[in-house]
């Protein structure tokens, strides 16, 4: 329940654990808005964007330590629609410390790979991504009290592996004859959240960052021809989850996540909707 929740929002990379042999599967869709588009410096540029996401998630406990997730996205914007950048990931507990009567210490670590599932365009604002294929690693440190709520801290990086299309390059080539990219930058993340789990709700706030050094990557710029893909992305997000189950097999949730700044990004608002189901 609370990995699905997790992975419409800040990733699939989580403190919970599902138990051997339990499946989550979740739907959900999602309204995403921007007015502005933040460059390089800071600098904002008018640059609206509107579009939708119909997410589908699940994860699989193997053992009572390990999981496997999987994500999938498809995307709807005014220029383009079809399935973008999913993802399998597999996560394991190292150590669950007891604090006394303060409840548990768990600390977890995760792996996974995100690539494209079609050919999608990039673009400066819109994309789900960047069409990048790209490893993250996660370290997962999350204390749940014995009086209810937790707090995760979760921190990692994400290395990119794709390469650009010469034909991408010779189209920007053409406006800029010296174009040459530098590889795609990887990123750091790190992920603050607290919440409070009970027997029909569930409710979390969390705040994301995502680094990639201001020397790396290109900057968005208006009027110069430039790959989407190969940007360096660097935000800062907060967000939240709202979550109901009358029986606890099956629920639906509401969250939200707004842009507050950035490097190479929509300023979004996103507001979502969705099923949860436990098999």
């Amino acid at each position: 329940m609370v990995q699905a929740l997790s992975a419409t929002a800040q990733g699939p990379l989580d403190g919970y654990l599902k138990g051997k042999g339990n499946l989550d599967v979740a739907a959900s869709f999602s309204w995403m808005h921007a007015n502005d588009f933040v460059g390089g410096n800071e600098q904002v540029y008018p640059v609206e964007y509107t579009g939708n996401m119909l997410s589908l998630f699940a994860e699989y406990g193997l053992t009572e330590k390990f999981d496997l997730v999987a994500s999938l996205p498809y995307i709807f914007t005014s220029s383009q629609k079809g399935w973008q950048d999913g993802g399998v990931y597999a996560k394991y507990r190292v150590i669950r410390h007891q604090l006394k009567q303060n409840g548990y210490v768990n600390v977890l670590g995760g792996l996974g790979a995100s690539f494209p599932l079609s050919n999608y365009q990039p673009v400066a604002a819109g994309a789900l991504g960047q069409r990048a294929i790209a490893v993250p690693a996660r370290i997962i440190v999350q204390w749940d009290t014995h009086w209810g709520p937790f707090v995760n801290l979760t921190g990692g990086y994400n290395w990119r592996l794709d390469d650009y299309k010469e034909v991408d390059i010779r189209q920007v080539q053409v406006k800029r004859p010296d174009y040459t990219p530098e590889p795609p930058p990887g990123y750091a993340t790190f992920l603050l959240k607290a919440g409070l789990p009970t027997q029909h709700f569930y409710t979390d706030i969390w705040l994301e960052i995502q680094q990639t050094s201001s020397k790396k990557g290109s900057n968005f710029e208006p009027g110069t021809v430039d790959l989407p893909q190969a940007y360096g992305v660097s935000y800062t997000q907060v967000g939240g989850t709202i979550y109901y189950s009358e029986n606890g097999k099956r629920g639906v949730f509401l969250s939200g996540a707004k842009m507050l700044n950035g490097r190479n990004i929509s300023r979004v608002l996103r507001l979502t909707g969705g099923v949860v189901f436990k098999l």
